[in-house]
C-alpha cells in the first residue's frame, strides 16, 4: 500500500513538472518500480499466456538446412580429428559455412560433438570406443555400491598404504574396507566376497577405471554373484563422487595423522574413524541422519522423534517461529549422474 501511495505521489510531482528521477529520489523509490507499476508510464503490457524464450520465433536463427550443413562439417572425415574451432575455420575458408563461430559451436555442443574429437589411428592400434556417461540410481539401500582405492602415507617417503573402501551410496554406509601394501585384484575379490556375505548382494557396483577395478577376476566374481558393474569415464572424477567425497572426509579429519607409524596403525585408526563416521556423523546428504541409521532403517523413527521435539518447542515458544518447524527431510533417491536421466 505504501508503494502505491508513493507511485501516485511521484505521478503528481511529475504532473507539476518535477522529473521522475527527482520525484523517485525524494520518496525512496526506484525508477523501474515507478515505470512498472504506474499506469500512465508502464512500458509494457503483460500477456495472459507468455511464450517461453526457447519457443519464440527468432528471425536471426539458423535454418534447418544450415544446422544440417554444420553437422555435416562436424562429422566429415576431413574434420573429424579437428577441434570445433579448427573445423569451423577450415570449413569457413572452404566456403562451406555461413554462420558465426559461436553459432557453429552451439550446434556442435547440442549434438554432443565437442571435447576431444580425435580418433586413435596407426598400425597395431585400435580405435578407442567412446565411453557412455554412467548413470546408476540408488533409490534404497543395496541398489548401488561405490568403491575406490586411495593412498595413506607411512613413516618413510616410500611407504604407501592402499585403502580399499566400498560404500552403499544411498546410506553412505561403509560396507567393506581393507588396508594393504599394494593394489591387488585378489584382495579386492576377497573384500567384496566378505562384504556381500555380511551385507547382501548389491544391484550395481560402480568404480573408476583402475586396473584392479576393471580386472577380469573381479568382474567375474561380481557377475557370478549377480552384480552389475558400472565404470566412470576416463579422466572424469565427477563420475565417482561418493567415494571421492568420503576419501576427502577421511583425510581432512582433524585426527587423521599426516603419516602413520605403520600399516597396523593405519588399520586401527581407519577402523575407529569408519565406526564414528557410520554411527555418529550427521551427514548433510542424509537429512542429518547417520549412515548407520539410514542403512539399518531407523532414520524414519528418528525423524518422527525430531518432529515431536520441534512440535513441543513450537508450542512452548510460538512467537519464535513464523511457520511450524520441520526437521530435514529423509534421504531421497540419489546416484551417479542421475540429473542427466531426469533431464532426458
Amino acid at each position: 500500500m505504501a508503494t502505491l501511495v508513493g507511485i501516485d505521489t511521484v505521478a503528481t510531482l511529475v504532473g507539476i513538472g518535477i522529473a521522475v528521477t527527482v520525484g523517485c529520489g525524494l520518496l525512496g523509490l526506484t525508477r523501474s518500480t515507478f515505470y512498472r507499476i504506474s499506469r500512465g508510464y508502464r512500458h509494457y503490457q503483460p500477456v495472459v499466456v507468455p511464450v517461453p524464450q526457447a519457443q519464440r520465433y527468432q528471425p536471426a536463427a539458423l535454418t534447418t538446412d544450415e544446422r544440417a550443413q554444420i553437422l555435416c562439417v562436424l562429422t566429415d572425415d576431413d574434420y573429424s580429428d579437428l577441434s570445433v574451432v579448427q573445423a569451423y575455420w577450415r570449413a569457413f575458408d572452404a566456403g562451406r559455412l555461413a554462420c558465426s563461430q559461436r553459432s557453429f559451436y552451439r550446434v556442435a555442443k547440442a549434438a554432443g560433438l565437442v571435447g576431444d574429437r580425435r580418433r586413435v589411428r596407426g598400425p597395431g592400434r585400435r580405435a578407442s570406443p567412446s565411453r557412455r556417461t554412467p548413470i546408476a540410481v540408488a533409490a534404497g539401500v543395496g541398489d548401488l555400491w561405490s568403491w575406490d582405492v586411495t593412498e595413506l602415507r607411512g613413516p618413510r617417503t616410500q611407504d604407501r598404504y592402499k585403502l580399499y573402501l566400498a560404500i552403499d551410496v544411498f546410506s553412505r554406509y561403509p560396507v567393506g574396507w581393507r588396508i594393504e601394501h599394494s593394489e591387488d585384484r585378489q584382495l579386492a575379490v576377497e573384500m567384496f566376497t566378505e562384504a556381500i556375505t555380511a551385507r547382501g548382494t548389491p544391484k550395481v557396483v560402480h568404480a573408476d577405471n583402475g586396473g584392479v577395478m576393471r580386472s577380469p577376476l573381479l568382474i567375474e566374481a561380481l557377475t557370478a554373484s549377480g552384480v552389475l558393474t558400472s565404470y566412470s569415464r576416463p579422466r572424469v572424477s565427477d563420475d565417482n563422487p561418493f567415494s571421492e567425497s568420503l576419501f576427502k572426509t577421511i583425510k581432512y579429519d582433524l585426527d587423521c595423522p599426516d603419516r602413520f607409524e605403520g600399516i597396523e596403525a593405519a588399520r586401527e585408526w581407519t577402523c575407529g574413524f569408519l565406526h564414528r563416521y557410520a554411527t555418529e556423523h550427521r551427514h548433510s546428504g542424509l537429512g542429518r541422519h547417520t549412515p548407520a541409521a539410514v542403512h539399518h532403517g531407523t532414520a524414519a523413527t528418528i525423524h518422527r522423534q525430531r518432529q515431536q521435539h520441534l512440535d513441543r518447542y513450537w508450542s512452548a515458544h510460538p512467537q519464535r517461529f513464523r511457520y511450524r518447524p520441520h526437521p530435514p527431510a529423509l534421504p531421497k533417491p540419489t546416484g551417479i549422474n542421475t540429473h542427466l536421466s531426469q533431464a532426458g
